[in-house]
């Protein structure tokens, strides 16, 4: 039942901010008559509230504990969508996805559920987390969402979001605190997990190499879904099939999850994230050669199996190097250290507006992916190396 908790709160956090902003970007673009890029920043400006407040939920976690954390979360965040189907201006807009949909969705479907779901089954943590971040919401609202919207206008559509927040309510006050494990894991780095202490874990060169990787892969991703429509209808699809792309991610994003689970618990989770890196490298590679529906629907699968991999895969490998105990303060750390990152979408959209089309944008996506799948590989090496080590001493 946690797991099942930490499945629904992930998915309608992440599911209406991720799905909700990629499907209204032209929607808003138009509304507010402003450009690409400024429509694009909402979501920006969500996960950059999402990642930045990562060190505070990790210590509202330790005080006040997961049932209240979550709580809070999907009341901030609901109040916060009913805010943007009042406002009037884009820079409201913009306030609101800082100020209130950004945090809640941190305290409710960034760092709680892959907690709940990881330490209530240690034994199996890579299949928990996977499962309770299978992207379901995402899949759906794109379409749903072009209904709402069609039929009834963007404000109708913010308040559906809130909607499903507050019918969220009841099932968080089941959510119960993950018993103490008898037998942590081990962790590679030592210095780190022996106390979990800030500086401890900001001299490890792992964590830097970590954070450049996910950074990255998640900008990617990110993008992606913020601008995949805006992409379509300048190679001349239609808005219905590019919200059709954009539900074909989510749908990917499901399986995705579930293998990247299987795959880290059997073969590694350096390399699972490396693969993904691969996968978006070649996402963008067809997105860049092609528009023809088709393979823009191929590119969009691999992409959402690939992005769903990456921050629950990430989660089991900071546990693994740095130790259950320092598990969430690292978590935390990431999130506040990949800032810079998430305005990656913003920033492809100003330079679709300076050049006019997406063709350095996404040549840039191409080379930052390659490069983070070859930092996975390099942090695979790295740990393998440290356990070798460690069973010889």
């Amino acid at each position: 039942m946690m797991l099942i908790r930490a499945f629904l709160a992930q998915n309608v956090a992440t599911g209406c901010a991720f799905g909700g902003f990629a499907t209204s970007i032209l929607a808003v673009q138009d509304r507010f008559d402003t450009t690409r890029g400024m429509a694009a920043l909402a979501l920006a400006l969500t996960v950059l509230a999402m990642s930045g407040l990562g060190p505070l939920v990790a210590a509202m976690i330790s005080q006040i504990g997961l049932r209240s954390t979550m709580t809070l979360g999907a009341m901030l965040a609901a109040v916060g969508y009913i805010l943007l189907a009042l406002v009037q201006s884009i820079e409201a807009m913009l306030a609101v996805c800082l100020l209130a949909i950004g945090p809640g969705a941190s305290l409710l479907g960034g760092l709680p559920p892959s907690i709940l779901a990881g330490n209530w089954h240690p034994e199996a943590r890579g299949r928990a987390v996977g499962i309770a971040y299978i992207p379901f919401l995402v899949t759906f609202i794109p379409l749903l969402g072009v209904a709402v919207m069609q039929r009834f206008g963007l404000p109708a559509f913010f308040l559906s979001l809130a909607a499903l927040h507050l019918f969220l309510l009841p099932v968080l006050l089941g959510v119960s605190e993950p018993p103490q494990s008898d037998q942590p894991e081990h962790a590679a780095v030592d210095a780190a997990s022996a106390g979990g202490s800030r500086p401890a874990i900001l001299t490890q060169p792992l964590f830097w190499a970590i954070l450049l990787g996910e950074g990255i892969l998640q900008a990617s991703t990110i993008t992606g879904s913020a601008h995949i429509v805006a992409i379509a209808a300048e190679y001349g699809v239609a808005s219905r099939w590019g919200m059709l792309l954009l539900s074909i991610k989510g749908f990917a994003s499901i399986f995705g999850s579930v293998l990247a689970g299987l795959s880290c618990d059997r073969f590694g989770t350096a390399r699972t994230l490396g693969l993904a890196g691969v996968g978006l490298t070649v996402s963008w590679l067809i997105i860049s050669m092609s528009g023809w529906l088709p393979a823009l629907a191929l590119a969009m699968a691999i992409m959402g199996i690939s992005g769903a991999a990456i921050f629950p895969v990430v989660t089991v490998l900071v546990a693994q190097i740095f130790g259950v105990a320092a598990f969430p303060r690292v978590l935390g750390l990431l999130g506040a250290f990949t800032l810079p990152f998430t305005f990656g979408a913003p920033v492809a959209g100003w330079l679709r507006d300076t050049m006019g089309d997406y063709r350095l944008a996404i040549l840039l996506l191409i080379s930052a992916s390659l490069a983070a799948a070859i930092d996975f590989g390099l942090i695979g090496r790295a740990t393998r190396v440290t356990r070798t080590r460690a069973v010889r001493r």
